[in-house]
């Protein structure tokens, strides 16, 4: 009977790979996801803050 694995001998080491690749995948977005949420946070205090300067200096011109 012909063994369907004789084809690909280097099939095991391929799904390793795959799988490894996968998880590096899932990883980088893991922290793309945390590097956008920090980006976000830091955005709003920078909002923030130019918010609460242009009151103060309004403030002073009235």
């Amino acid at each position: 009977m012909h063994d369907p694995h004789q084809d690909c001998r280097h099939q095991a080491a391929y799904t390793l790979q795959f799988n490894s690749l996968k998880e590096d995948l899932r990883d980088l977005k893991e922290r793309v996801n945390r590097l956008e949420g920090m980006l976000a946070r830091g955005m709003m205090l920078l909002i923030a803050n130019l918010a609460g300067a242009l009151v103060t200096l309004a403030r002073q011109l009235i």
